[in-house]
């Protein structure tokens, strides 16, 4: 490493907790980085699954497309790094969980607390949008809250960058 370079980022930088969550291509684990203390979600995929081009192109699109969004109602990518085997995605930790889960354990919200969480989903998709990007998977499990309650839009994995005009199929 040359003088002034940041150090590559390991596993070694964070210690690794309990599993969030499962998903298609990999987990979500509770982490956090060893120097400053501060709990993240790292989402590790195997590189086992990511054998065709068409698999790597789309995680290589939702590394794009995260960092391209600045937005407190859009997760925040920190960083992504490599080991051997996993392609890891640092990203802000949602505490809150889900709001499906949410929305199971209270039954129903009242409303002055559901127009706040849906202006705020509005609020995120519009930056999204703005950005020529289509999520094409929002549901309730894919809207974290955060330690505060914020509603975060996550999970891109199928999300598609489009052009001002273009018509969009599945």
């Amino acid at each position: 490493m040359k003088t002034g370079e940041a150090p590559v980022t390991t596993t070694e930088f964070y210690w690794i907790g309990k599993i969030l969550g499962k998903g298609a291509f990999g987990k979500v684990n509770l982490a956090m980085h060893r120097l400053t203390e501060k709990l993240v979600a790292i989402k590790s995929i195997n590189k086992n699954y990511l054998k065709e081009d068409s698999s790597k192109k789309k995680v290589m699109q939702e590394v794009y497309i995260l960092k391209k969004i600045w937005h407190p109602n859009v997760i925040r990518l920190y960083e992504t790094f490599e080991t051997k085997k996993h392609i890891l995605f640092v990203l802000e930790m949602c505490s809150g969980g889900d709001l499906l889960n949410y929305v199971r354990k209270r039954r129903w919200l009242k409303e002055d607390a559901a127009k706040y969480m849906f202006k705020q989903l509005i609020d995120g998709l519009q930056s999204i949008h703005s950005k020529n990007i289509v999520h094409w998977d929002i549901k309730l499990d894919n809207i974290l809250l955060d330690h505060n309650g914020n509603l975060k839009i996550g999970d891109f994995g199928v999300s598609k960058l489009c052009w001002p005009g273009e018509t969009m199929m599945e």
